[in-house]
């Protein structure tokens, strides 16, 4: 193994003892040089906390968004919203398999408040290429195709597809994925639309905005990516019909313990 504590030297000649030294030290950086990229090998935990408002007017919500990692590869992420009129919790739990693959294990949906109240729970068998829909207490069963993923755990999944990208690692992603969703498998497709500087309670960030677009519907996501902190959710705004319906704002948050912080 290379001895990465190398001791200078008084003297400047580059005589053999000195060049394999200074050949362990270029190892040495390289080897640094990828660090950054091995920690960011696996989904990173995270928690992080949003203000919202609906159609221009605050709302009185909190939303949360969450990764924990349970044990060895198995996460679990967690997205909640909560006000006086109603509450509704989505969770994904996965394991991170290599070659940054992400592998859907059980999806929750769960909606209380005003209006009827709604419960999904999907539960992937990989084993038999099959997922469970049980919503409202109706199982059914669908087969679906490798790749395929759930409705929130995607999200990690393309984050961790930005974080290859803008390292260089990798061409530029093409950002479709399959997702079960509905009761049958669709295609989230994303399109890159630029670079744009945000202002937060936590600072001005540096965010890549991309956009969801819906063939044959009228509605599109736009979603706001922080470049320098993992690519953590920034601003999410629904649009309807060309006018904006639902934002989301970053209040604050964590990745990895330390507090998000911008200009």
């Amino acid at each position: 193994m290379t001895d990465c504590a190398v001791k200078p030297k008084a003297s400047l000649r580059l005589d053999g003892f000195n060049r394999l030294h200074l050949q362990q030290f270029l190892v040495c950086l390289l080897l640094w040089q990828f660090v950054p990229q091995i920690i960011q090998a696996e989904p990173t935990p995270f928690r992080a906390v949003y203000k919202a408002k609906y159609k221009g007017v605050p709302v009185v919500a909190e939303g949360i968004r969450e990764l924990k990692k349970l044990h060895d590869n198995h996460y679990l992420l967690t997205a909640s919203v909560k006000s006086w009129l109603v509450s509704i919790t989505e969770q994904s739990a996965f394991t991170w398999e290599p070659g940054h693959r992400l592998l859907p294990e059980e999806y929750q949906y769960h909606r209380r408040g005003i209006g009827r109240d709604r419960d999904a729970v999907l539960k992937f068998d990989w084993s038999i290429h099959q997922v469970l829909n049980d919503v409202q207490s109706k199982p059914w069963k669908m087969t679906i195709p490798d790749g395929t993923m759930d409705k929130l755990g995607y999200q990690i999944k393309m984050r961790a597809d930005l974080q290859r990208y803008f390292s260089q690692t990798t061409q530029k992603p093409k950002l479709s994925y399959l997702i079960a969703d509905g009761g049958r498998v669709k295609t989230y497709n994303f399109k890159i639309l630029g670079d744009e500087y945000i202002d937060t309670p936590v600072g001005r960030l540096n965010t890549v905005k991309l956009a969801r677009f819906r063939k044959n519907d009228k509605r599109s996501t736009i979603f706001w990516l922080a470049k320098d902190w993992q690519f953590l959710l920034v601003r999410l705004e629904q649009v309807e019909s060309g006018k904006a319906s639902f934002n989301l704002f970053l209040k604050q948050a964590t990745v990895n313990g330390i507090a998000v912080r911008g200009d």
